[in-house]
C-alpha cells in the first residue's frame, strides 16, 4: 500500500510542477480570471441571479442546496486529511495568492462541478461548455499553486458525486 501512496503522491508531485513551472505573464491574467469563477463570490452570484429571475428560480434553489452541501463536504474532508498546501510543501514555488485553510479536496473544483452537473441537468445543451469551464477552473487551481492535481480530481467527483445524490432526490 506505501509503494501505491509513494506512486501517487510521485505523480501529483511531478504533474504539480510541470503546470506550476510552465508559467507567462500574460497566460497568468487569464488563468487568475478562470480560478475566481470557482470561488464563493462568482458561485454565490450566479445563484442569487438565477433566485432573483422567476424562470429559473427552482434552478437557483437545487443550485443553492447544493451548494451549501459542497462546502460543508469539502471543509469537513479538508479538517480531517489536513493535507498542506504545495507552496508549503514543496520548495520554489511561488503561489498567486495564498490559501488559509487544507489543500485536499479543492472546494473551487468540487463547486464548479457541481455547477455544471446541476446547469447541464436543466440545459442540456450547455454540458460541453460547463463541464469544460468546470475543468479549466480546475487546472487553473494546479497552476496558480494552491492544488496538487489529486486534490482537483477529488474535488470534481466531490461535486459530482454530492450533486448527483441531490438530483436523484428531486431536489
Amino acid at each position: 500500500m506505501s509503494n501505491l501512496i509513494q506512486a501517487i503522491n510521485r505523480f501529483d508531485r511531478n504533474l504539480f510542477l510541470t503546470f506550476n513551472q510552465s508559467q507567462s505573464v500574460r497566460f497568468n491574467k487569464l488563468i487568475f480570471a478562470i480560478t475566481k469563477l470557482g470561488g464563493l463570490c462568482f458561485q454565490s452570484s450566479i445563484v442569487i441571479t438565477l433566485l432573483l429571475i422567476p424562470a429559473t428560480h427552482r434552478l437557483g434553489m437545487r443550485l443553492a442546496i447544493a451548494q451549501v452541501v459542497i462546502a460543508a463536504v469539502v471543509q469537513v474532508i479538508k479538517a480531517i486529511v489536513a493535507r498542506v498546501r504545495p507552496y508549503n510543501a514543496l520548495t520554489g514555488i511561488i503561489p498567486f495568492k495564498m490559501e488559509r485553510d487544507y489543500s485536499f479536496p479543492s472546494g473551487h473544483t468540487a463547486a464548479s462541478f457541481g455547477t455544471a452537473l446541476i446547469v447541464t441537468a436543466t440545459f442540456a445543451i450547455s454540458g460541453i461548455l460547463c463541464f469544460g469551464l468546470a475543468m479549466c477552473i480546475g487546472l487553473s487551481r494546479i497552476y496558480i499553486g494552491v492544488h496538487y492535481p489529486t486534490d482537483v480530481i477529488a474535488g470534481g467527483l466531490i461535486g459530482l458525486g454530492i450533486t448527483s445524490v441531490l438530483i436523484c432526490g428531486l431536489i
